[in-house]
């Protein structure tokens, strides 16, 4: 254990260093949201577009384009091996939440993110010379998986460190990084594929995602232990002194003045309380893991981000198949994407006047009615796109709400590692719910029975994670007015 930690405390730092973090704090804290906002771009960005990836591989790898036709009526309804290929990206990208959680405890933010860059790079320059699903699933499945997975966790949890207002606004900015990415890398891939075909595509991308994330490491930095305390030591002065004048303010008679006082030292004692512990005080990850909180909150993520992949994959393949065009279909999917970028901000900030849980709470009901009663019924483009639009609004926050809610719960201190933990339910559902959802779509769409049984299906999932959530509201507390 020696020999590894001297090997490690050898590595290269990467990223702002901690003397121009002391002496250009504000710098510092915008050159780390705008690192991660363009992180979110590249990593998430490149996943939230894989319905376009998806739909190539559906021609070249679908059982029903490679058999004789002869066969082809027998072949008809088996599974497509290409499904496997998006199952296990998402799959590997929430394991390594959880391997990067800790890794980047031992190493820094700035190297973790730089080694998942070379993996996202590498997983998408080698699938441009991969002929067989296998070998997809290995390079664009597990290698890119793994460099996303890495970068993700880092990039939408720093900014809280550096912020104690306004944290679910901030947090909402730099998640709509990815929603970006998908309105912009969906159509963008698109394009390469058809000037320079899948494999060229692959490669291309692979290195802009390469050159960009190691840009982006370079502006990856926790907030240094000097300026908390700076903060902290002056919060605690202005208590002090408060205190001192409603004290006197009430030797002489006045009242007035102390009532607001109070409200202003009420206000930093939570400003310097939010950061080292939530609603519940736990500070291990023992702690996390025995309470009930933890456990509501960790099913409503795993299925509820299953079900937000499940949508943005196949949303080109389901527009297809009901008649509209490949086109058509990568706009739909560009539209969802989009409306993220709205529903991030603007729910973050809600979210800084209402609570993370509430507003948790809320944006899931409307995402559970919107599949039931927009996505099942429609059977045109001008629908498909109104949805596309409510879905990306509400469920686009669900990726800035976690670490928020996980705030809420358990502070600020270990917030990467909490979140992490949350990665591992997500391995098993984010694998499992495209592969079921396929199966829905090939067995049940492709006979005539219509392309809504994956829309009831990504629904119902919505559905139970919303009860999640609500058991989570009531767990908190059963005020249905409080602020939580």
């Amino acid at each position: 254990m020696n020999a590894v930690r001297k090997a490690i405390s050898r590595l290269p730092k990467v990223g702002i260093t901690q003397s121009f973090s002391l002496a250009h704090p504000h710098f510092a804290a915008s050159m780390v949201v705008l690192a991660a906002f363009i992180g979110m771009f590249l990593a998430p960005g490149i996943t939230n577009s894989y319905g376009i990836f998806e739909e190539e591989y559906e021609n070249l790898y679908s059982n029903t384009n490679s058999t004789t036709a002869a066969a082809g009526s027998s072949s008809k309804n088996s599974l497509s091996p290409a499904i496997a290929i998006g199952a296990v990206h998402l799959g590997t990208n929430y394991l390594f939440t959880t391997v990067a959680g800790v890794l980047c405890e031992r190493i820094g933010m700035g190297l973790t993110t730089f080694i998942g860059g070379l993996l996202v790079g590498a997983g998408m320059f080698a699938a441009g010379f991969c002929t067989k699903v296998w070998q997809l699933v290995l390079a664009q499945g597990v290698l890119a998986g793994a460099g996303i997975g890495t970068i993700f966790i880092i990039v939408s949890t720093i900014p809280t460190s550096w912020f104690s207002k306004n944290q679910g606004f901030l947090i909402g900015v730099v998640h709509s990084g990815s929603g970006v990415g998908g309105l912009v890398l969906a159509p963008l891939t698109r394009f390469l594929i058809n000037r320079y075909s899948l494999s060229g595509a692959l490669k291309i991308l692979g290195l802009i995602l390469v050159i960009g994330i190691a840009l982006v490491s370079l502006g990856m930095a926790t907030k240094p232990d000097e300026l908390i305390d700076r903060e902290d030591e002056d919060n605690i002065d202005m208590v002090a002194s408060m205190d001192d004048v409603c004290s006197s303010s009430t030797s002489d008679g006045g009242s007035s003045g102390c009532v607001s006082v109070n409200k202003v030292t009420s206000m930093a004692k939570k400003r310097m309380s939010v950061r080292s512990f939530g609603v519940r005080d736990v500070h291990s990850t023992k702690g996390v893991l025995k309470s009930q909180e933890f456990w509501y909150l960790n099913i409503a993520v795993m299925l509820a981000e299953a079900s937000f992949y499940v949508v943005l994959f196949f949303l080109p393949v389901y527009s297809i198949g009901i008649g509209l065009t490949s086109e058509q279909g990568a706009l739909i999917a560009g539209v969802a994407n989009g409306a993220t970028i709205i529903g991030r901000i603007t729910i973050g900030y809600i979210a800084d006047l209402a609570g993370n849980i509430n507003m948790f709470l809320v944006t899931h009901v409307f995402v559970t009615m919107s599949c039931f009663f927009l996505w099942f019924p429609a059977k045109s483009f001008i629908i498909m796109i109104v949805f596309a639009c409510t879905f990306g609004l509400f469920a686009g926050s669900l990726t800035p709400m976690v670490p928020l809610c996980s705030v809420t719960l358990f502070g600020q201190n270990g917030l990467a590692n909490n979140v992490g933990l949350l990665g591992i339910g997500m391995v098993l559902t984010t694998s499992g719910a495209p592969v079921i959802a396929r199966l829905f779509y090939e067995k049940l769409g492709q006979n005539g029975a219509g392309y809504g049984t994956v829309a009831l299906f990504c629904g119902g999932i919505y559905f139970l994670a919303t009860l999640s959530i609500f058991a989570l509201r009531i767990c908190v507390s059963r005020n249905p007015w409080a602020k939580i």
